[in-house]
């Protein structure tokens, strides 16, 4: 049975999804299990295919990428009230091609992706929900993309003050450089000089 103020997070994380129907939500609330994930532990591993997508109750998500070398390029991050997984893989019927980890400590309530198959006709929202993913995963993947191809360091990190400034509180620094496509110390470089 999930905790009743968990019940009252994911029914306002569901809200703000756009799945706003009670039977749809109580669909849903009894397909979920709570997981909690140490920090850096995997909640997806590249090479695998996703059963589920996550609601993120507390703690910070990212997606990497790993070299061959072992290099870590960041993708992107989430914190509480988001969802993830890897929506491309599902839709592809594919492995996931990135990671997914806990940055910090988190807890996560697992759906199963099978969901959107057996409910989606019942629950347009569900359908809908899934569409709005991918729209605002495009539109955030256009915005950084170009950030990384058109901006020096200085701009790259203005954009992340001006975009994502809660990922200063709560990633490591040599992270935030690979999400910026900067090593550590160019990265430390800019903001010592914002700073001063």
């Amino acid at each position: 049975m999930i905790p009743r103020e968990i019940q009252t997070q994911l029914q306002a994380l569901f809200t703000a999804h756009g799945m706003t129907e009670p039977a749809l939500q109580d669909c849903l609330m009894a397909t979920i299990k709570l997981r909690d994930y140490e920090r850096d532990q995997l909640i997806i591993r590249a090479g695998e295919r996703p059963t589920h997508f996550y609601a993120i109750l507390a703690g910070v998500a990212r997606y990497y990428y790993l070299s061959p070398e072992g290099r870590q390029w960041n993708k992107t991050f989430f914190r509480e009230g988001q969802l993830i997984g890897s929506l491309s893989a599902h839709l592809k019927q594919q492995p996931c091609t990135y990671n997914i980890a806990a940055v910090e400590k988190c807890r996560l309530a697992s759906l199963p992706l099978a969901v959107l198959a057996q409910h989606g006709q019942r629950f347009p929202q569900l359908l809908q929900m899934q569409e709005l993913m991918v729209r605002q995963i495009m539109l955030r993947n256009e915005d950084r993309e170009a950030m990384l191809l058109t901006g020096n360091g200085e701009q790259r990190y203005q954009w992340l003050l001006e975009h994502e400034a809660w990922l200063l509180d709560r990633v490591p620094q040599y992270q935030l450089a690979s999400y910026l496509g900067m090593d550590p110390v160019s990265f430390s470089r800019v903001k010592r000089k914002r700073a001063s």
